[in-house]
């Protein structure tokens, strides 16, 4: 992605789309959530709140860093994260909330990011399988601290492989870009190091990719609605 413009122009475009600040496009979902748990400063020792029910990459990605995964049950109505057993299960060591939005629905993010508030503890939405979904009228992905997409082939939005992540806050973005580029400093800072990092970059194939598949997007979101319903 350092010589072309589709992977910046897809970026633009994904941001634009959730009505986030920023997007970080990444080589896969779990490129996605690795970035974006070491954009975090999680690490050995620390736990992360997470549901049962999800994909393996979303604990992946935990454990990677040599934290816990600590497990808070479903909900039986919505197959979502239980949001009001979430408290229960903070302690001290608890560093991360990461519900995942399951399926194109959403957890429930009002008591999500309330215990978080209360407890100052960071919220990583895994919208992995949720592209466009909504909470409220707004986009999943774009309400926690940072958001996970994936774009690998069976998802809505897909290039064969890949990933993104948005966010609103500047700091934390830059951080996430700086890890999936091998821990650069600025873009514009040759092969200057700034601090731990590996090759996470969408390719500018796959950014192309998804800029076409991006245009009909919404179109056939509707048809799967309609079929289903």
């Amino acid at each position: 992605r350092l010589n072309g413009t589709y992977v910046d122009q897809f970026e633009k475009a994904w941001a634009e789309r959730l009505g986030a600040r920023e997007c970080l496009a990444t080589s896969s979902g779990t490129s996605a959530l690795i970035t974006a748990v070491n954009a975090l400063e999680i690490g050995p020792g620390d736990e992360v709140i997470v549901p049962p029910y999800t994909f393996v990459a979303t604990i992946n990605a935990v454990l990677l860093q040599h934290a816990l995964p600590v497990f808070v049950d479903s909900e039986r109505e919505t197959f979502q994260i239980d949001a009001h057993k979430i408290e229960a299960a903070i302690t001290q060591r608890t560093r991360c909330i990461l519900p995942v939005h399951l399926g194109g629905a959403s957890a429930d993010l009002d008591t999500i990011l309330s215990v978080a508030r209360k407890h100052q503890i960071p919220v990583l939405e895994d919208a992995c399988q949720s592209h466009l979904g909504e909470w409220r009228g707004r986009k999943v992905g774009t309400w926690g601290d940072l958001g996970c997409f994936s774009f690998q082939a069976s998802k809505n939005l897909n290039s064969g492989e890949g990933g993104a992540i948005v966010g609103n806050d500047g700091r934390l973005m830059e951080v996430a870009r700086s890890f999936h580029n091998q821990g650069r400093a600025a873009p514009d800072a040759g092969f200057a190091w700034a601090r731990n990092g590996d090759n996470r970059r969408l390719t500018e194939f796959q950014g192309a990719l998804l800029l076409t598949q991006l245009t009909r997007l919404e179109e056939e979101s509707r048809t799967r609605e309609t079929n289903a319903a």
